[in-house]
């Protein structure tokens, strides 16, 4: 079974802007980095809609819950 990859924000970032400061094409990239061309499509297309963006982890939702609820238990 093949096992998905994850790639952070911060690379995705940049190969799209090497790609798109014409440094290396979109098939190089695809090729070097074994990426489809249609998935660096897609974070080329959110990153310039403005929808790329990190998720929280389990980690900082949690603490965001606390967060929350020290609040609540404040008054604030």
């Amino acid at each position: 079974m093949k096992k998905d990859r994850q790639y952070n924000e911060e690379f995705k970032r940049a190969l799209i802007a090497q790609i798109d400061s014409c440094a290396i094409s979109k098939a190089a990239a695809s090729r070097e980095n074994n990426i489809s061309p249609s998935l660096i499509d897609r974070w080329r297309q959110h990153i310039h809609e403005g929808r790329m963006q990190s998720c929280p982890t389990a980690w900082e939702r949690q603490l965001e819950r606390e967060l929350d609820r020290y609040k609540k238990e404040l008054g604030s």
